[in-house]
Formats: structure tokens, sequence, C-alpha cells
């Protein structure tokens, strides 16, 4: 039996209150977070402390709080076994004790081989901290903190953990600030402003609309709209041809269709208006495809290559890693897409995931996880902000990604701007320190109960510490992500002026250089 902190003196629900023995407070046993067991009949119940209530300032009138998590059951098989919940509760007077190492094992510890290890519990450093995997990704999962918490070198261990162990895995990360392209070496497809290729008719209807129709009223705007709409029919059906399929192409059939084509069929409908002070539906639409066509940041969309040929097995295939060939992960790198159709992009790029996913063969289909970063960007809380695709796109694998094989990875720093249907979906959750009080509020609403006992020391969490809770893990812990060699961390970190500002290090080939990559918005190195 381990050290005895105290006695059970009431139990109400999922907690205990103990009255512990002077000497187990003073030695410093009774610390927020530590894990405690109350012994009964025929097993061990487990609880953690969430609360310390001193008395007039005196160490033996102190009263401690313990959440009730599950029990350490005897097995025949081997070992004991930690399961969550309780199926008998402790009575009053029974011992309260220090957790010994075995027990801390035998919660924390790994049970089967698709675990990973991501770090140590902070309560007791020597203990490692395990996550489940398969319940993990099956359930989705969250990571959350404020900037400077370790929020990104968390998701880089992570995912670096998975990939360590499955070679095989499809992992697609959104990164909007180019922060993750260094930190998977090898292992990552970068995919860039420079290779970027999502040809424009891959693009739905609503991402089209989202592109093309600007400016007028809310009423001119759905003209614009519709307009788009009949042409773009006529442009996939005149591509198809005389095919028996063409007849039943829709607005949103990922088949191909020639600019040309689509600009002519607008112009063809401009020219049967009787009145000419009616044209401006048809105009706007018209001149916002030519000029992003002539636009050189928009080559991804509009190359010769690109629109001459049905390219989507081949974008599918590099975007989802089918097949693997030595690249698990896909690095969408969106630092260089124009910031007005950045959310059109991560839009499409979820829409393939999930369409491909849900109209392949599910035999077949590999697990597929998409990582969100900067989520509350794609899908905000409040339903007018950001554009409606992404947010629609991404909710929808949150919903329905696990019946295809679509995990779904969300990652902010700010939780209280993310959508909470999205949010209420994930299965484990991450949580670092977060210091804004909303932030702090809005996790009341998302922790398990369980881990509501921790959410008060969110704001206290040193860096690379996160409570974790959830499906994930076999209970509520406040762990240290293990450390990342500088070579494998994502660029995060905020600039080191007092470093930076001792030497003159930028000259004027730094400059002109800086100057041409704007001008050709391309980061490639002018060749020598």
């Amino acid at each position: 039996m381990g050290e005895i902190l105290g006695r059970v003196m009431m139990v109400a629900g999922s907690q205990i209150t103990v009255n512990p023995e002077a000497d187990s407070v003073e030695e410093g046993s009774a610390r927020i977070g530590a894990v405690v067991k109350v012994g009964n009949a025929n097993h061990d119940v487990v609880a953690t402390i969430s609360a310390v209530r001193c008395e007039n300032n005196s160490p033996s009138k102190r009263t401690l709080f313990a959440d009730l998590l599950g029990e350490i059951v005897a097995s025949d098989e081997g070992p004991s076994r930690f399961k969550r919940g309780v199926t008998q509760y402790p009575i009053s007077g029974a011992p309260v004790v220090i957790a010994t190492d075995a027990d801390l094992t035998a919660i924390f510890g790994p049970v089967s081989r698709s675990n990973l290890r991501i770090g140590t519990l902070h309560h007791d450093a020597r203990q490692p901290a395990f996550v489940l995997v398969n319940e993990l990704l099956r359930k989705h999962f969250a990571v959350l903190g404020a900037t400077g918490s370790g929020k990104s070198c968390a998701v880089s261990l992570l995912l670096s953990a998975i990939l360590a162990d499955y070679p095989m895995a499809h992992i697609i990360l959104i990164d909007p600030h180019n922060e993750y392209g260094r930190a998977f070496g090898r292992t990552a497809e970068v995919v860039n402003i420079d290779n970027l290729q999502l040809p424009f008719w891959l693009f739905d209807f609503e991402e089209a609309v989202g592109i093309l129709v600007r400016g007028g009223t809310a009423q001119e705007q759905e003209a614009q709209a519709l307009i788009l709409k009949d042409a773009i029919i006529r442009a996939r059906r005149h591509y198809a041809g005389e095919s028996p399929a063409a007849a039943m192409l829709s607005v949103d059939t990922p088949t191909p269709f020639r600019v040309s084509d689509l600009l002519r069929f607008i112009s063809e409908a401009m020219g049967r208006l009787d009145k000419p002070d009616t044209s401006m539906p048809y105009l706007r639409p018209k001149t916002r495809l030519e000029s992003l066509r002539d636009d050189r940041r928009f080559s991804f969309m509009f190359s010769d290559w690109l629109l001459g040929q049905d390219a989507l097995s081949q974008i599918v295939g590099r975007l989802l890693r089918i097949p693997v060939s030595g690249k698990p992960l896909t690095i969408m790198d969106l630092s260089g897409v124009p910031s007005e159709i950045a959310d059109v992009v991560v839009s499409l790029s979820c829409r393939l995931l999930f369409d491909f996913a849900v109209w392949s063969d599910r035999g077949r289909m590999p697990p597929v996880l998409l990582v969100c970063e900067e989520a509350h960007r794609y899908v905000p809380a409040a339903e007018h902000v950001g554009f409606a695709g992404a947010a629609r796109a991404i909710t929808r694998i949150a919903r329905e990604g696990r019946k295809y094989g679509v995990s779904l990875a969300l990652i902010s720093q700010r939780p209280s701007e993310l959508s909470v249907q999205a949010l209420s979906q994930c299965g484990t959750i991450f949580a670092l320190r977060l210091a804004n009080e909303l932030d702090q509020r809005f996790m009341e609403t998302v922790m398990p109960d369980a881990a509501r006992g921790t959410l008060a020391t969110l704001s206290s969490l040193g860096t690379q510490e996160a409570i974790v809770c959830g499906e994930g893990v076999p209970l509520p812990m406040r762990i240290r992500f293990d450390d990342l060699p500088r070579t494998r961390r994502p660029r995060s970190d905020g600039a080191d002026f007092a470093k930076a500002w001792q030497a003159d290090s930028a000259d004027a080939d730094f400059r002109d250089e800086g100057v041409r990559r704007w001008r050709q918005q391309s980061r490639k190195r002018l060749a020598i």
C-alpha cells in the first residue's frame, strides 16, 4: 500500500472529501493533480486531487477534494488494469493513499502496441505519458493553446510520433503561415504557391461564386450567381462532347471545362439581352474571371497545363498521398496563396478529401487525418465570418468523417472563436496554456466533467505543458510534452530582437532577393 494521505470524510457524486494527516500535507503529497486511491473490497478507486482548502491557516485543518475517475481491478491474466468509471463508491473513513509507481503504470502505461509516447506526467516526471492511437484518431482531437504555449511544437510532436510508428499514414496538414515545412524533412510533400495545382474547373458552384462574384447589391450578386451557374453547366457539357454522360453533368460535377468556353457562354448570354443597361450582372463575373486568368498569383488555377486535361486523379493522389511513396504527409502551405481566396482553397481541399472518401471503395480506402491549423479562421463561431463553404466542409468532416475513415484535428489559439459544433465532435482535447478569460470560460463548456477540476490551472501551465482529456487517454492528465530537436521544430517562434539587432545581417542581396520574390509572388530562389 502507498503512503497514507488521510481518510474519506464525505462522498458526494463524483467527488470525495478527504481529511488529510498533517504529516502528509507538510511533506507536499497533497498537490493539485496528484493521483490517489481509496481501497475497496475487491478493487481500488482512483481519484485526482482537484482542490485544497485550509481553515485558519492551520495545516492540521486542511481539507482535500478529489475527483473520482475509475478503478484499478485485479486481473487473473496478468497485472492489475485500470478501467474508467466507478462501480462501487468508497465509504466514509476509508483510507486514502498516494498512488504507487505500479499504480501509475497500471493507469497511464501502454496497454497495447497502438500507443504513442508524447511526454511525461506533470506530478511524476519518471512516468511517461501515452495516447491511444485508435481512440485519438477515430473520434477526432483538438490542440488548443495561446501563442507561445508550445502549441505548434505539440502538433509537430504528435504527428512525428504517429509517422515514426506508422510510415504508411495518410495525413494532410493545412499550414496558413509556412510553419511546418521544415519540421518533417523528406517525409512530407510540401504543396505551396510554386507547385500548387487546383484547376478552376475543380471548384464547385459555391466556391466559384466565392471567387468570381464581387460587387453590387445582394440581388445583383444573386443574378451574377445564376448567370455563372448556367455558363458553368454549359461549359462542362461542351467539354464532355457527345458522350451519353454529358447530359447528366451538373454545375458541381468535377469534370474539366475550358475557361475560354465559360467566358464565351457568358458573352453569348449577354448578347441576347434586349436592354444593354442590364448587362452589369454579366460583365462583373466575366471581367473578374479575365482578371484572375491574367494574374500570375492565380496561375495555380488557370495554367494551360491544368485547363487542358483531366488531372483529378493525380491531384487527389498527391493530396491524400495515394500511393504514399515515402511521403505520408502533405503540407498545404497557404502562406503564398492570395488571401482573398485562401479560404476557398481550404474549402476545396477539405471537400475533395471527404467526397473521395465517400465515393471510394470503403474496404480499400485508407484512413486519412486532416490537421487544420488556425481552425478558428475556417470554422469560426460567428457564422458571418470567413467563407461558409470552408466551414461547411470541415464541419461535415467533424460530424460524418469517422464513418468514412476521415479524422480531423483542430488547432487553434482562440478556442472561444472556434465553432462549438466542430469542437464538440473532438473526442480528445489537448489544452495548453490559455490566459484569455473568454477562452477559459469556453473550455468549461467543451471539457468533459472528469477534467473540470483541472481547468483552473489553464492559465498557469508552463510552456510545453498541457491538460489532456478524452477518449485518447486513460484519464485526464497534466503532462509535459517531450522536447523536439531544434531541426524538427516548426517556424513558430517570434523574432529574437535582442540577438538579431546585435549585427547588421541583412545586406543588399537579401533586400534585392526579397523584392524579387515579392514581385514574382514566388519563394523560389533565383537560379545562378
